[in-house]
């Protein structure tokens, strides 16, 4: 493979994770701002604050008052957005590594590395007993 078409793989697999990270950006804030709203109406200004400073405050409370306060979709979209992210990040990882991989610079330097690290090996002495 050139350098060039791995530069391009590269350059899609960023591209396209980001968008998809920026969707789901979107997603987390509309819901964690729905669940804020909630929140200083229900608790008052004290536990809204600790809401923004703290989403995971708003976050379980929002689980907590769900039915209550009719916020069950909002929080099966939040929860859904959080575990795509999670998801996404390990895809968009393998997905650079398996492009850094066949980039042909990166496997010369790879097997720079092991031929450096036998000579090493081999140069060490025995340990003596």
């Amino acid at each position: 493979m050139e350098p060039t078409s791995t530069a391009a793989a590269a350059t899609g697999v960023g591209l396209a994770s980001l968008a998809a990270f920026g969707v789901i950006f979107i997603i987390n804030l509309v819901c964690w701002i729905k669940v804020l709203i909630a929140l200083f109406k229900k608790e008052g200004a004290g536990l809204g604050i600790l809401g923004i400073l703290c989403s995971i405050y708003a976050y379980i409370w929002g689980w907590m008052k769900s039915t209550e306060l009719g916020l069950k979709k909002t929080m099966v979209w939040w929860t859904i957005a959080i575990l795509a992210s999670i998801v996404l990040s390990f895809v968009s990882s393998a997905a650079m590594v398996g492009v850094m991989a066949s980039n042909p610079e990166f496997q010369k330097a790879m097997q720079e590395a092991q031929e450096k690290a036998q000579q090493l090996q081999q140069e060490q002495p025995a340990p003596q007993q």
